[in-house]
């Protein structure tokens, strides 16, 4: 008989092959594969990868732990054994176990014999797969994010590429690796029945959009705009637009608007066309006017209505053929959306030559003769609904309404190129052009009054049920675009930083439409605080507290919200710090005390002490481990920087952008030197202010910068350092600054 010696001990050879066979089923990588899931095992390391096909890695470096009380215990001594569909692992180490695993049709189950137990993983977690809340989380805070960040009630990842939303079970803890913020450092508990689920096609099955189509990464944010529409309606002329450049160029245009968008009000009278203005009021015509727009540092922007054209002048020849027109029953013309009158009328679009005679050659005109760079590409998809009453007359009547809609938008997409900014009108079904328009709007007009005259009324209101209805989609498939913002009277100043704070602390499209050059400099300022906007990503993937947004169960444009959220939650990791900024609303018509849970309400850990700085009041409020309690005016919001309590001096706030983040390019600690040394890039000629904790221990030796400093004074454990601006003709718009404690 063959015999084994082991340690001085002489065992058989069947205890031999048994425990060779132990060996190699601990050393070596068993895995075991069924529906999508596949785990693959580490012996050696005692580790587990768990991939899906759909999703590539969801859980990598696996750990099977046991936790008692606030102790961890890792699990070794692993045997490993595959069975059809499940996975069996044993341990010795420091206690018996027996874990199975479990791949199903709609996620990954796991078990354990002990009581306690839990996974310990890193799962990827970058731009691309996001931390997300569903409905069922919803608590009344509606949470957004800059960079790479986590909290203690986030548990699910979306995977933006697959729309397959990762849910892990109640009480899971995900929070960012400090060493690699792309990795989630996860805490799973193990309980038999709660699995590590999937939803598949989430936008689409799960929240009812009929398309999903991630977002195109042609423009990393929304863009920032002014439109003449909310000012001068069709009453609009080239005068108000030069003066309105001339105060947007000074004022704003520093701060990060970009764009000088005229509406519609430019085809009047039948001499008039996209190409050829209304000489009354526009005697330069609109190349000349883009010119002068562009001179002042500016992008031209411009409403039209692509799916109508002046039928008596034609924009791109003497006159279009007959076929080029959509008729109705009777064979009369109607006139096109949205447009300055009925001169403009509907095209049809089922007849090819219509793109390629009069599409294609309009815009390489608007775009390469008159420096266009962004389209509102309007018409709220009426043209389907007229298509198909009166398809009877048009050039080919099998076509699908649908289809000829996108086929028209993807020849403008090609035409203009990827460097043309497009934002759709609010068609119908929510998403039926994703992936070609780079945003769209997402509910009707508003105007600048609080409250609407009627029910049903233009007023702000249709903003907020836009913007809040929609904030979903925004960064994910499209920039959202819930219509312009205004500050001016009869709004207050409280309503005002309402409206800018959310659009800002959000990151949707920000289309401003006020008397620029009229405007006090107090609600300018409004404007230049919130500008321009960031790439800030939904944490609340689910439409917020809708009443109603479908029609026979698809997602329509126009939501309309039940209730507004108490408070944005704005989750911020940069170059700044790891942070939250927190927008407290007060939507009723009086004085009103507001509290925000810093656990409950913001996921914080609430071990430890926070900082509550007020942004529009550029002030500490106050140290906090629970609550934030404050009066709000009516219509008002307070907005509050919240940082966790450092052992050394660290950035607070700055004045220049309300998320603290825009300015800051560089923030270090130097521990040895005990200085606190940053970079910020300024508005030249705007003052600027840094504020700094100075823990009570320490005392400040001296503020260095290559800028004036106004001032430096310390109140309540904070340092403000403002800087005079940095003269406009200076070539650098850096600061450099440096406290040394």
């Amino acid at each position: 008989m063959t015999r084994l010696v082991v340690s001085g001990k002489i065992i058989s050879c069947l205890t031999a092959a048994a425990l060779m066979m132990m060996l190699f089923v601990c050393c070596s990588s068993p895995q075991i594969s069924h529906h999508k899931w596949k785990i693959v095992t580490d012996g050696a390391a005692e580790t587990l990868r768990i991939e899906q096909v759909d999703l590539g890695t969801v859980l990598k470096d696996v750990k099977l732990v046991l936790r008692e009380n606030d102790h961890i215990y890792y699990l070794s001594g692993w045997q490993i054994k595959p069975e059809d569909k499940k996975l069996i692992i044993t341990t010795v180490n420091p206690k018996n176990t027996t874990w199975t695993f479990e791949p199903t049709a709609t996620g990954l189950d796991a078990s354990c014999s002990a009581e306690n137990a839990c996974l310990k993983a890193g799962a990827p977690a970058d731009e691309k797969r996001i931390p997300a809340r569903t409905e069922n989380q919803d608590n009344g805070i509606m949470y957004t994010s800059l960079g790479l960040v986590s909290a203690t009630n986030i548990r699910n990842l979306f995977d933006r590429a697959t729309d397959i939303m990762i849910r892990f079970p109640e009480g899971s803890s995900l929070v960012r690796d400090p060493a690699d913020n792309s990795n989630m450092q996860v805490t799973l508990p193990v309980i038999k029945g709660e699995e590590i689920a999937l939803t598949n096609d989430y936008y689409i099955k799960e929240l009812g959009l009929k398309y999903y189509k991630p977002q195109p990464e042609r423009f990393k944010t929304a863009p920032i705009a002014w439109s003449s529409w909310y000012c001068y309606y069709m009453g609009t002329t080239e005068a108000d637009v030069m003066q309105e450049a001339d105060a947007l160029s000074k004022y704003l245009m520093p701060y990060g608007l970009e764009y000088v968008q005229i509406d519609a009000c430019y085809t009047r009278g039948e001499e008039a066309n996209y190409l050829n203005w209304t000489k009354k009021t526009f005697p330069h015509g609109g190349k000349w006017l883009f010119q002068y727009v562009q001179d002042k540092g500016l992008k031209p922007a411009l409403w039209v209505n692509i799916y109508g054209s002046n039928y008596a002048h034609a924009e791109c020849a003497d006159k279009y053929p007959e076929n080029f027109y959509l008729r109705d029953k009777n064979g009369k013309l109607s006139g096109a959306c949205c447009t300055a009158d009925t001169t403009v009328v509907r095209l049809d679009y089922t007849n090819p030559e219509v793109i390629e005679k009069h599409l294609k050659p309009m815009f390489k005109i608007l775009k390469n003769k008159w420096g266009v760079k962004y389209l509102k590409d309007a018409g709220w998809g009426t043209w389907m609904d007229y298509y198909e009453k009166n398809k009877i007359n048009a050039f080919d009547s099998t076509r699908d309404s649908r289809d000829v809609y996108v086929e028209v938008q993807k020849a403008l997409r090609e035409t203009v190129g990827d460097d043309f900014y497009i934002g759709g009108c609010a068609m119908h079904e929510v998403g039926l052009c994703f992936g070609i328009f780079d945003g769209s709007r997402t509910g009707g007009d508003d105007q600048a009054v609080w409250y609407p005259e009627r029910e049903g009324g233009m007023s702000m209101q249709v903003f907020f049920n836009s913007l809040f209805g929609a904030n979903y989609l925004n960064n994910i498939t499209w920039h959202c675009d819930p219509d312009a913002a205004m500050v001016r009277n009869p709004l207050t100043v409280e309503e005002g930083r309402t409206v800018v704070s959310t659009i800002a602390l959000t990151g949707q499209l920000y289309m401003a439409s006020d008397f620029m050059a009229k405007l006090p400099p107090k609600k300018i300022e409004l404007y230049q605080k919130t500008m321009p906007t960031t790439p800030i990503v939904p944490i609340d993937l689910y439409p917020y507290k809708i009443k109603s947004n479908k029609r026979d169960g698809v997602v329509w444009c126009c939501p309309r919200v039940k209730e507004y959220p108490r408070a944005i939650d704005l989750k911020v990791n940069a170059v700044s710090g790891v942070y939250d900024v927190v927008a407290v609303y007060n939507w009723t018509d009086e004085d009103a005390l507001k509290t925000i849970s810093l656990g409950d309400d913001l996921g914080l850990d609430t071990r430890q002490a926070y900082l509550v700085f007020d942004f529009w009041n550029q002030k500490l409020k106050e140290h906090s481990k629970t609550d934030i309690s404050t009066v709000i005016p009516p219509h008002g919001t307070s907005v509050y920087v919240v940082r966790p309590v450092l052992d050394h001096p660290h950035l607070i706030a700055t004045s220049r952008h309300i998320t603290c983040a825009v300015s800051i390019e560089q923030l270090e600690w130097d521990a040895a030197a005990s200085m606190l040394k940053g970079t910020s890039r300024v508005v030249k000629g705007d003052p600027y202010s840094i504020f700094i904790h100075v823990p009570d221990a320490m005392s400040i030796a001296n503020v260095n910068a290559n800028a004036e400093i106004q001032y430096q004074k310390i109140e309540d454990s904070v340092l403000e350092v403002k800087f005079a601006g940095k003269p406009k003709t200076d070539t650098d718009d850096t600061i450099a600054w440096s406290v040394a404690f």
